[in-house]
């Protein structure tokens, strides 16, 4: 009895771990929406400098993210983790204490980096520690502060640049990853590490690609050209995914009708979603003429409501089933989009704050149904892989939902507008998603289900 109450404790310990690992990578990046004004006051950043701020961290993020997976399946999930924690951390520290352009882009690249490893790593670290209700429960935890994480970021951010610096949000990283990483250290095991070499031509392929496609979507001057060359490098790392016998993304994880359908959702769902994350905050300070602290208070309601659904998900998806807490997530965040895009010319907070709290309670159900499906029946020995196709399609959702923001919302300069066009955007994202989920996932449920009658 006492052996079960200590396993019990270290596996809570180990959930706690990788949870703050996933819930940091996702902070910092709402703390810099709210501290750019003083950012690049205090740097003299050109606007073109501190779009690449936010796109070094955005592209190193998402093109590391297979590799980061793989790295933990071959050579130990507690090594990566501590790895890429110690470089995040590393990153982070210089981004607070950076003096000058160059600097600051140069290890927020370096922070995207360990962010790419990171991610991937902590899901992989939950996937393997828990089994059955135990693992539906710690992915509910994973959705809610990776929901979290963003809004909490906004509003430490506005905090942080109002009453002290922005500063603050990225060196107060280095000493929660110190003390994160000797906790790691204690718990943490090496179960998944293996003697086989990686592919390192994949591996460069696999990064070329995400990162020549993160490009095109985040601001090339030459999208055709970098489209073009995404392309020929997807396709040559797909060939070379094919030919080898030990492949760094195992096209096995693609022969599931249910978890391809739950990758294109993710995708879509992160495309809507990010939309809502970036111009909630601007549409508040620019229309309602709130600071950035207020605007970031604006949005803990939904924050809060969230965070309490996604811990009670696993209970809902139990009593409904996955794929239709999933389909009902998403029609959720469709609602509150279209109320945002109808609303939103009345120009007041009291008129769109049900839809943020309807957008909050509809990302928690989608969520943590999402990554269920996303993981479910993988094989421990590549769950690390899973896991970074998994959170690379949630990045590259996010950079074609601020790619297809900025198309939509161009030549036009009213306030009310670029926030309708937006919301219009996600609502048909949204419901290309619920498409998908439909044809794929809820159909496949149905028919398990009438197999089984």
């Amino acid at each position: 009895m006492k052996e079960g109450k200590v396993l019990t404790v270290k596996k809570k310990v180990i959930m706690m771990v990788a949870l703050i690992g996933a819930f940091l990578t996702v902070l910092d990046t709402g703390i810099l929406y709210t501290g750019t004004v003083e950012l690049a006051a205090q740097l003299s950043l050109t606007p073109s400098q501190l779009s690449w701020v936010q796109m070094g961290y955005v592209l190193t993020y998402a093109g590391f993210m297979l590799l980061g997976g793989k790295l933990g399946d071959m050579y130990g999930r507690k090594n990566f983790f501590i790895i890429s924690l110690l470089l995040f951390a590393t990153g982070s520290l210089a981004v607070g204490l950076s003096v000058n352009a160059p600097m600051i882009i140069t290890f927020r690249t370096i922070q995207g980096i360990g962010a790419g490893i990171l991610q991937p790593t902590c899901l992989a670290i939950i996937t393997d520690t828990f089994r059955g209700e135990e693992l539906q429960k710690a992915i509910g935890y994973y959705a809610a502060v990776i929901g979290a994480g963003a809004v909490v970021g906004i509003a430490f951010g506005g905090f942080c640049a109002a009453f002290v610096s922005w500063r603050l949000g990225f060196v107060i990283n280095a000493p929660l990853a110190l003390i994160m990483g000797v906790v790691a250290v204690r718990v943490l095991s090496n179960r998944q590490k293996k003697t086989v070499e990686l592919d390192w031509v994949g591996n460069l392929l696999s990064v070329l690609a995400m990162v020549s496609l993160t490009y095109s979507l985040a601001g090339s001057h030459r999208p055709i050209l970098t489209l073009t060359l995404s392309g020929m490098f997807w396709l040559m790392f797909i060939i070379s995914q094919l030919r080898t016998t030990k492949p760094m993304m195992p096209l096995v994880i693609f022969k599931n009708r249910v978890r391809v359908g739950s990758y294109i959702g993710s995708l879509l769902f992160s495309a809507a979603g990010v939309i809502f994350w970036f111009y909630i905050p601007q549409f508040m300070q620019r229309e309602f003429h709130y600071t950035a602290f207020i605007a970031a208070i604006g949005m803990i309601p939904m924050s809060i409501l969230l965070f309490f659904v996604a811990l009670q998900a696993r209970k809902i998806v139990q009593l409904f089933g996955n794929s239709q807490v999933m389909l009902v997530g998403l029609f959720l965040v469709f609602v509150s989009a279209v109320g945002l895009a109808v609303f939103a010319g009345l120009t007041n907070y009291w008129y769109i704050f049900p839809f943020t709290l309807t957008f909050g309670a509809g990302f928690a159900l989608a969520l943590t149904p999402l990554t269920s499906s996303a993981m479910a029946d993988i094989p421990e020995n590549i769950s690390g892989a899973a896991s970074g196709v998994y959170n690379t399609t949630r990045q590259f959702g996010a950079a074609l939902g601020l790619a297809l923001g900025l198309v939509v919302t161009s030549g036009t300069t009213s306030v009310i507008h670029i926030f309708q066009n937006v919301m219009i955007l996600a609502a048909i994202l949204l419901i290309m998603g619920i498409l998908f989920v439909m044809t794929l996932v809820l159909r496949k449920s149905r028919v398990e289900d009438e197999d089984q009658i």
